[in-house]
């Protein structure tokens, strides 16, 4: 005769399958978060080498930030942004997403700035522009490619490769975001360019790229510590990684890893709007300066 389970031992048996799950789900949460962070780190590798094709084939020159602000992709008169510009030499739109960014395809491909690619005839390239410009790859264009304002006139500038002193040392892209709601929550995906948390060296200089005196430049509003809920509380950077406190960062020499936020702003005093000075120019990994 069969002898059946009494319910303490069903119990039992439920109180080790449960504590089994409790200790195995957070390591099987710790496995899916390595490698995502893998894979993020993989692609930003793959974007970041993607420059240095287009620069070889541009006399040394990085990409121009050619905005005409229409975020329109009109063959007549087309937008345009650095992705945009090297994509010939990657054609992969996967590796633009940091994985842990929750956001899908149709958040990037429709965005309450950028035109709707249902309302053109050229929806191809309006959807692939929309997706590039909501990259989780953000370019510290302060550094490499300022967007500066004269009166009316939008001035791009662009810097010559082997201008920059420490490849290895500067920051070219980094995890970024494209927006919070009220409560904080980031959303619509990544951003096409970030902030550097200083705009100013040691000495009062302005620290970006191809200034002028007398000219504007185009920005995000810096760096904002005091204001936590703010989209650019840092800068537009976001930290996807480790619970929100670590980035990745593809550097100039076409290396990547992962950072936590304090670290990505070494040698900086960071104040409201990055309108703090450098402090020590040999830890600051965001001018092109040495």
């Amino acid at each position: 005769m069969k002898r059946a389970f009494t319910l303490i031992e069903l119990l039992v048996v439920i109180a080790i399958i449960a504590i089994l799950a409790a200790i195995l789900f957070p390591v099987f949460a710790q496995a899916k978060a390595a490698a995502k962070k893998a894979a993020a780190i993989s692609n930003f590798k793959q974007q970041d080498l993607a420059y240095p094709m287009y620069e070889n084939d541009k006399d040394d020159t990085v990409p121009i930030i050619t905005y005409n602000l229409s975020y329109d992709e009109n063959p007549l008169h087309p937008d345009s942004i650095p992705q945009l510009e090297v994509y010939p030499y990657e054609v992969n739109q996967g590796i633009y997403n940091d994985p842990m960014d929750p956001a899908s395809d149709n958040d990037r491909y429709y965005t309450e700035q950028a035109v709707n690619p249902n309302n053109v005839p050229y929806k191809t390239q309006q959807l692939l522009f929309n997706y590039l410009y909501k990259s989780d790859f953000g370019i510290n264009w302060d550094a490499t490619m300022a967007l500066l304002v004269n009166g009316s006139t939008l001035v791009p500038t662009s810097i010559i490769s082997t201008a920059i002193a420490s490849p290895a040392k500067l920051i070219f892209g980094i995890d970024s975001v494209w927006n919070r709601d009220g409560q904080g929550h980031p959303y619509g995906g990544g951003n096409d360019a970030v902030d550097e948390p200083c705009f100013y060296e040691q000495d009062g200089t302005f620290n970006l790229y191809g200034y002028q005196a007398g000219y504007n430049y185009y920005w995000y509003g810096g760096w904002n510590p005091n204001s936590p809920l703010a989209w650019n509380v840092f800068g537009g950077v976001w930290p996807w990684h480790v619970g929100g406190k670590f980035v990745v960062v593809a550097f100039a020499d076409g290396h990547a890893k992962t950072m936590s936020v304090s670290g990505v702003t070494a040698g900086c005093n960071v104040i409201t709007a990055s309108q703090g000075h450098v402090t020590n120019p040999s830890l600051y990994m965001w001018s092109w300066k040495d």
